[in-house]
């Protein structure tokens, strides 16, 4: 009985190289609906019983912001102060010609205001429907995007484990594929940034010396990847246990920055 010993490593090379191209896919989803793309209008309107977050007509200048949309078929006006803090602006909500109390939640972006009105009295079978994603983008953002990195992160350790088995030589393009996992991992979280911020900033820079350490992990891995493999349980645990470290590192720094770039609150 032989035992054969295969080329490379097969699609386990590819694992690395795949990861930070599925980051910056989430920051192209990521992009059209971020805040700190959007100026001149409202980001949300909370009520006591429901939100309302799209369907706003607005018209701003340099210091207000007036905006009107329909709920329950009447006129919802607000007006908010763009010219002050992020919290501390003023605003004032009208709905159906009756003055409601309007207060300043945060400020999205450059200016795009977040605001909180007292009830309307409108049924709830009439309230307008909030998507799902946006509760979890305004209201949870920090938590489902270090859920989403950790969820990476065991996906590719699950791959790694999987896809490392059976005796390998080492792969004749090691170094190569070493230092394109590297610097790709890096130079695709500045271009996310760039994506969802529409601008850069001085943070960007930051940023950018901070994520080589995530970078540098994901080399390492990428390193470990195309080397030559037993295919034994130990080394297959190994190979999954860099796989989550490095992915978890990246993603979860990648994820939380893009959500601060996107513009949602800190």
């Amino acid at each position: 009985m032989t035992t054969s010993t295969r080329l490379g490593v097969g699609p386990l090379r590819l694992l690395p190289q795949s990861v930070p191209v599925v980051l910056l896919l989430f920051a192209v989803v990521l992009a059209p609906v971020a805040p700190a793309g959007v100026t001149g209008t409202l980001h949300r309107v909370d009520t006591p019983l429901f939100s309302v977050v799209e369907g706003f007509d607005c018209a701003s200048t340099d210091l207000l912001v007036t905006c009107t949309v329909p709920v329950a078929g009447r006129p919802l006006t607000v007006e908010a102060d763009l010219a002050a803090g992020p919290t501390s602006g003023s605003c004032s909500a009208t709905y159906d010609g009756r003055r409601l109390r309007c207060d300043r939640v945060t400020q999205y972006g450059p200016a795009s205001p977040w605001v909180r009105v007292s009830s309307l009295d409108v049924p709830a079978s009439e309230a307008p429907s909030t998507p799902w994603w946006r509760d979890a983008l305004d209201l949870w953002w920090e938590r489902a995007l270090l859920l989403g990195g950790l969820v990476l992160a065991l996906v590719a350790g699950s791959a790694a484990f999987a896809l490392y088995r059976g005796p390998r030589l080492e792969d004749g393009d090691r170094l190569r594929r070493t230092v394109i996992t590297g610097v790709s991992s890096w130079a695709l979280a500045i271009v996310s940034t760039v994506l969802v911020s529409a601008r850069v900033e001085a943070t960007t820079l930051v940023v950018a010396v901070a994520l080589l350490v995530p970078a540098g992990l994901m080399a390492f891995w990428q390193h470990v990847a195309a080397g030559p493999a037993g295919g034994r349980p130990r080394e297959r645990l190994g190979q999954a246990a860099v796989a989550v470290l490095a992915t978890a590192v990246l993603g979860v720094v990648h994820l939380l920055w893009l959500g601060l770039a996107a513009g949602l609150p800190d």
